[in-house]
């Protein structure tokens, strides 16, 4: 059985109705929608799958993802790590089932097609995505221009000395 979950593919329902799990590691360089938004590719996150049916018969998905992607800070553009615990209950809707209404259901899951060739690969990279801050930043940090005006080299500077003569 191979580590990586890349090309993983299952059926939700089956997967669902017989209670299976997948436990695999994701490389960040296999997700490549990920890939701007990251200072390294390098590193791994832990992903669980586990599928399984309640007692009205509803089909589940429960996806687990760790791991600490490094992302560019918005602020000092320098890399910052982002600690992911990512726990989501997903519904799976079958065709020719009713969509439940999102007014009326409870924000703990949200619901999904049933795919019967689901790729988890991509399940796993939109949950990163949406878990994502939109500008990752540091606590404490400056922004590189706060370092270059500190040092005198500010273009603004040079203009006005410029100016002067």
């Amino acid at each position: 059985m191979s580590d990586s979950i890349a090309g993983t593919v299952i059926d939700c329902l089956e997967f669902a109705r017989s209670g299976g799990v997948l436990e695999r590691s994701v490389g960040l360089d296999e997700l490549p929608r990920l890939a701007d938004l990251l200072v390294t590719k390098t590193g791994v996150l832990t992903v669980r799958v586990e599928g399984r049916r309640d007692d009205q018969g509803k089909s589940w998905l429960q996806l687990e993802v760790s791991g600490e992607p490094e992302l560019c800070c918005q602020r000092c553009l320098q890399g910052v790590k982002f600690p992911l615990g990512i726990r989501s209950r997903l519904q799976l809707i079958g065709p020719g089932e009713e969509w439940p209404d999102d007014d009326l259901v409870d924000d703990s899951a949200d619901a999904i097609a049933a795919d019967k060739a689901l790729a988890v690969l991509s399940l796993v990279e939109e949950e990163v995505l949406l878990a994502l801050p939109i500008a990752p930043r540091h606590e404490q940090c400056e922004s590189p221009s706060a370092t270059v005006i500190e040092h005198g080299s500010s273009p603004f500077a040079a203009l006005a000395a410029l100016k002067k003569h």
